[in-house]
C-alpha cells in the first residue's frame, strides 16, 4: 500500500469497509471471534453506553493484533463499535429478534437519542503495539413512527443486525427528522474521528494516502 503503510479493518461490517474505501483509505478486513462480553468493569460517573462500544472496540482490536504479531512493516489495526442510547447510559445494541427491532424502534419514535460510537486503533511497528481509543457521539431525532411503519421496516430485515435497529444510510433514513454531529458516526465509523486519531495520536496524515 502506498507509504508501505498497512491497514486492517478488525470488523465484518459492510459499511465500514465502504466508509473507509469513500475516504481513501485502502484496507484489508480481519474478522476475529473475539469475546466481546469480556469487558472490564465501567469506571465510576463514565457513560455506560460510551464504555460499552469503548470496550467493545478495545476487545476487536486486541484479538485482531494478537493475530497480526508477526506482521512486518507498518500496520494499522482500525477496530469500532456501535450503540444507540436514549440517555447515554442504555445501551441499545443489534436486536435479537423482529420483536426487539419493534421494541428498540417504537422506544425511539418521536424521541432524541444518541448513537455512540467506539474506535479502537492500534499501530504495529518494529514488533511494538501503541494504541489509542476515542468515543463519538451524534444526536438523533427520530420522527414519530406508527406501529404500521415499524412492522413494515422490521419486514424488510433491514434491523437485524443494526445498532437500534435502523440503518441511517438505508430505508430508516426516511424516518430521521435530523441529526447533530457526525453522520458516519452513525452509519457505523466516524472516519474524521479516525483520521484525527490517526494524525494527532500517530503522526500519520489519511491525505498522504490520495
Amino acid at each position: 500500500m502506498k507509504n508501505n503503510v498497512k491497514f486492517i479493518l478488525a470488523s465484518a461490517s459492510p459499511r465500514r469497509h465502504e466508509l473507509l474505501l469513500a475516504a481513501g483509505i485502502p484496507h484489508e478486513v480481519l474478522v476475529t471471534d473475539a469475546d466481546e462480553s469480556a469487558s472490564r468493569e465501567k469506571p465510576e460517573n463514565f457513560p455506560r453506553a460510551a464504555w460499552y462500544a469503548l470496550e467493545a472496540s478495545r476487545i476487536k482490536c486486541e484479538a485482531a493484533v494478537s493475530a497480526l504479531r508477526d506482521e512486518n512493516g507498518r500496520a494499522f489495526v482500525i477496530a469500532a463499535d456501535t450503540v444507540v442510547s436514549s440517555d447515554l447510559d442504555e445501551v441499545l445494541g443489534k436486536p435479537k429478534e423482529d420483536a426487539d427491532a419493534v421494541r428498540m424502534l417504537s422506544s425511539l419514535s418521536g424521541a432524541e437519542h444518541y448513537v455512540v460510537g467506539g474506535i479502537t486503533l492500534a499501530e504495529i511497528a518494529d514488533g511494538k503495539v501503541r494504541t489509542s481509543s476515542r468515543s463519538c457521539v451524534t444526536k438523533v431525532k427520530m420522527r414519530t413512527l406508527s406501529p404500521g411503519m415499524i412492522d413494515s421496516y422490521v419486514a424488510t430485515g433491514e434491523p437485524s443486525d443494526k445498532a437500534g435497529a435502523y440503518a441511517i444510510q438505508g430505508l430508516a433514513g426516511i424516518f430521521v427528522e435530523r441529526f447533530e454531529g457526525d453522520y458516519s458516526n452513525v452509519v457505523g465509523l466516524s472516519v474524521a474521528t479516525l483520521a484525527d486519531m490517526l494524525l494527532t495520536d500517530f503522526g500519520f496524515d489519511v491525505t498522504e494516502l490520495w
